[in-house]
């Protein structure tokens, strides 16, 4: 099976939000798989014109920080799955979504690290490497 993940990033962690990430990993995944990856530049551009630059690269999965509910539910009906509220080094996220691990919310921090809580965003999940 084929999918293409795209993550923003904040240099190699996943970008505090989806909107202000000047950078993003793309993923090609293929038997669940890292098959590619590229880092593109996304520029400066609004809400909307982020969500369709993203569903013009054919992407499956949004992995991402921050998201409001618009850009969210415009992505859900692309049919791109959003995993959002997720905080952590980029590589640590693709590894635990290869592994069906990656839920909303997740907090890939180090061990000794503490992670903000994200308030109404529900139960915050915590996941060390």
């Amino acid at each position: 099976m084929k999918s293409k993940v795209a993550i923003p990033l904040f240099g190699s962690r996943i970008s505090p939000h989806f909107t202000y990430a000047e950078m993003a990993q793309l993923v090609d995944i293929e038997n669940n798989e890292v098959a590619k990856s590229r880092e593109i530049a996304l520029g400066a551009t609004d809400e909307l014109e982020r969500v369709q630059y993203f569903k013009s690269l054919e992407i499956d999965t949004l992995i991402c920080g921050g998201i409001s509910s618009i850009a969210e539910c415009m992505l859900a009906e692309q049919a791109v799955h959003v995993i959002a509220w997720v905080s952590g080094e980029a590589r640590d996220a693709l590894e635990q979504f290869l592994l069906n691990q990656l839920v909303p919310g997740a907090c890939l921090c180090p061990k000794r690290s503490r992670c903000r809580s994200r308030q109404g965003k529900g139960k915050k999940t915590v996941i060390s490497s």
